[in-house]
């Protein structure tokens, strides 16, 4: 039970992650007078790598009904990938001394 529990929080994790990526990015529009970090946006990358796919859909304007849909499948891409490392993490063999 604690080991799907674990799960659980890591796809959680995983998909609060796109949530804040998504915000940041809302919040920094180019109407925004917040200009972006590119640094936080590399760390955003690496934290959340299916991030990658909405290159294929640069034109895709920043907070319209397809913005949100392309997200949303990113957030549970992303969720899917935190639970699926944790799994294999969980499986993995330790040394007992």
């Amino acid at each position: 039970m604690n080991s799907r529990r674990s799960i659980v929080r890591s796809a959680i994790f995983g998909f609060a992650i796109t949530a804040a990526f998504v915000s940041y990015q809302l919040v920094t529009d180019e109407q925004s007078p917040i200009s972006r970090n590119p640094a936080l946006m590399v760390t955003f990358v690496v934290l959340c790598p299916p991030s990658l796919l909405s290159l294929a859909f640069n034109n895709m304007e920043v907070g319209s009904g397809d913005f949100y849909t392309l997200w949303a499948v990113i957030g549970v891409l992303n969720a899917a990938f935190y639970a699926s490392v944790r799994g294999l993490l969980m499986r993995w063999p330790r040394k007992v001394e």
